[in-house]
């Protein structure tokens, strides 16, 4: 449901959040986000380029997000780095079977809450869902 580079980007997005307004550099970000050092630029540039990020070059540089992490849902991370981002419906011949339909519409109604669950979840909802009292530090602070 959810590939391996959105994946990639919601943890690189979620380590920012928690560091906003602060930079990462690719290395800290690579590490924390438990993203491959030489896929990091890819996903990176298709986030700046929806203005998510900004970039920094030189020894203070390196990524930080432009919005606060409350002003970023889960989707529009999603949408970012997945051109065209939208729940595909299903399309039926006029001799599909009752069953079909039916698992169908199950399916379509489930992707529905599923998109409204990450439209609806910033990037400050999972960094204040952490904050909850725990001895572990996060890898990203």
């Amino acid at each position: 449901m959810i590939s391996q580079t959105e994946a990639y980007a919601l943890r690189a997005m979620t380590c920012l959040a928690f560091r906003f307004p602060d930079y990462m550099t690719r290395d800290q970000l690579s590490q924390a986000a438990e993203v491959p050092h030489a896929y990091l630029p890819k996903i990176m540039l298709e986030l700046n380029r929806t203005g998510l990020i900004r970039s920094q070059r030189g020894q203070n540089g390196g990524y930080a997000l432009i919005p606060s992490p409350q002003e970023i849902s889960l989707l529009d991370v999603i949408k970012s780095v997945k051109a065209g981002f939208q729940r595909e419906l299903s399309q039926h011949r006029p001799d599909t079977s009752n069953e079909v339909r039916q698992l169908d519409e199950h399916l379509n109604h489930t992707f529905s809450l599923l998109e409204t669950s990450l439209e609806q979840t910033s990037l400050a909802d999972i960094f204040n869902k952490s904050k909850q009292p725990s001895t572990e530090v996060p890898d990203c602070v």
